[in-house]
């Protein structure tokens, strides 16, 4: 019994052992193969990589923002008159001159105040045309005025010295007036043609002699001589504005009138008021249009701007002058020029932020581009020559330093970087370990950032 209990026992621990072997052959198989396609899988990562060498570039520092395409001037044409809209040679976006028809009135069928006004120009245009005809008739009417108050002037003197020089002796005036007062009485009491006839004799000789009477009469000459010298000054005053011609009061007074009529007359027609192109022409050949209806909208389009909202941290990075890329969407693989032209001086809090509006001025423009587009633009604000740069997507950060994962003989490496400037896909390195010439990963992938521990892109 003994000798064939024991090699059954022998057997099975062997059995057992060769268990374990064979399952810890099958987990080292399956962690080699494991290994071997993690390793196979960051070889395909890392030859897909986009790298870029560490390089030295001038480094461009700017400052974007988006603004509005706006012509040099534009104006929005208002009607200053009502009436039914002619027909018109022009269309959108044809370019025209100062001062040319747009639209204009059927003359047909013009209102009551443009008749009015062509006849108001009529008239004043008649009246200038005669001054110079009428100023031969105007002069000897004035010299002829002129020599028949020097005649009653002349008259007027001799009556007043005469009266100045007429003195009765008082005795004199009161028989005079006892005269006077006993012929009223007796007409009083007797009313009779020959005593009306005393009456009146004896008044005229007390007003001979009287000295009220005679005080009245002076001042009423006095009156009437004073008024014939101003009537000679007034006279001579004509004399001497139209001795070498029309009087200019009077030309200036008709051409007023004409000017009034002609400007009112203007208002059955829509003019350019400076050169540029039509945006706009609101009306067609028989509408009715009253005072205030739009009409057109011209723009002078000989220069582009673009203003651009630029918050207070930035604006005092912004000068006139600066060059500005430009980019828009109807255009996205072109690029255009401009350069700051202005910088407003108040600050708009409308949208919480204080920012100022930059003014770009366009360079070279095209006729693609419209008012009113929208535009990216680019101001370039320092330039940096020589600069150790990296793309700014190749920057991540971890506790508080950035780091760059650097590609160097086959394998990745995560090396730290001290950054300072920046651009919009570029930042400067001051100090790193890494030379000139070595590739630099951009934008690495999130599961190769975590094999080398926990990080954070830099924005």
């Amino acid at each position: 019994m003994t000798t064939e209990t024991i090699p059954s026992k022998k057997k099975r621990k062997s059995r057992w052992w060769l268990t374990i072997l064979i399952l810890l052959a099958i987990v080292g198989a399956f962690l080699l193969i494991n290994n071997y396609r993690q390793q196979q899988a960051m070889q395909a990562t890392i030859a897909d990589l986009r790298t870029t060498p560490l390089t030295r570039e001038t480094l461009q520092t700017t400052i974007s923002g988006t603004g509005n395409v706006r012509p040099r001037q534009s104006v929005t044409l208002l009607w200053k008159s009502s009436g039914t809209v002619s027909g018109f040679d022009v269309a959108v976006g044809d370019t025209v001159e100062a001062g040319q028809v747009l639209l204009s009135l059927d003359e047909n069928n013009l209102p009551a105040e443009i008749i009015q006004a062509s006849l108001n120009k009529i008239t004043a245009t008649q009246a200038l045309d005669n001054l110079e005809a009428n100023i031969l008739l105007q002069r000897a009417t004035l010299n002829n005025n002129v020599a028949s108050a020097q005649t009653a002037i002349a008259d007027l003197e001799t009556q007043l010295l005469n009266l100045e020089s007429r003195e009765c002796e008082s005795w004199r005036v009161d028989n005079l007036r006892a005269d006077y007062e006993n012929a009223l009485e007796a007409y009083q009491n007797w009313s009779t043609e020959s005593g009306w006839f005393r009456v009146q004799t004896t008044k005229k000789a007390l007003d001979y002699c009287a000295p009220e009477v005679i005080s009245q009469q002076i001042d009423a000459l006095q009156s009437q001589l004073d008024l014939q010298k101003e009537n000679v000054a007034l006279w001579q005053q004509d004399l001497e504005r139209i001795q070498f011609g029309p009087d200019p009061l009077e030309v200036e007074k008709l051409e007023l009138q004409l000017s009034l009529a002609e400007k009112q007359l203007e208002n059955q027609y829509i003019k350019a008021p400076f050169a540029g192109r039509i945006l706009s022409l609101n009306q067609d050949p028989g509408d009715q249009v009253s005072p205030g209806s739009v009409a057109a909208q011209v723009a002078d389009v000989s220069e582009l701007f673009v203003e651009v909202p630029i918050s207070e941290v930035d604006i005092p990075t912004i000068e006139t002058g600066q060059p500005v890329t430009l980019f828009f969407d109807a255009y996205f693989e072109e690029e255009f020029s401009g350069v700051v032209s202005d910088i407003s001086e108040s600050g708009d809090r409308s949208t919480g932020v204080v920012n100022y509006t930059v003014t770009i001025k366009m360079e070279n423009q095209s006729d693609k581009i419209k008012p009113g587009m929208t535009a990216a633009v680019s101001v370039l604000t320092a330039e940096k020559p020589n600069t150790l740069v990296i793309p700014s997507q190749s920057i991540f950060s971890r506790d508080g330093l950035n780091y760059v994962y650097v590609l160097r003989d086959g394998q990745l490496e995560m090396v730290q970087v001290t950054v300072g400037a920046y651009s919009n896909q570029s930042i400067e390195v001051l100090k790193t370990e890494i030379a000139e010439g070595e590739l630099i990963v951009i934008n690495p992938p999130i599961d190769i950032i975590s094999n080398f521990g926990m990080g954070q892109r830099m924005p």
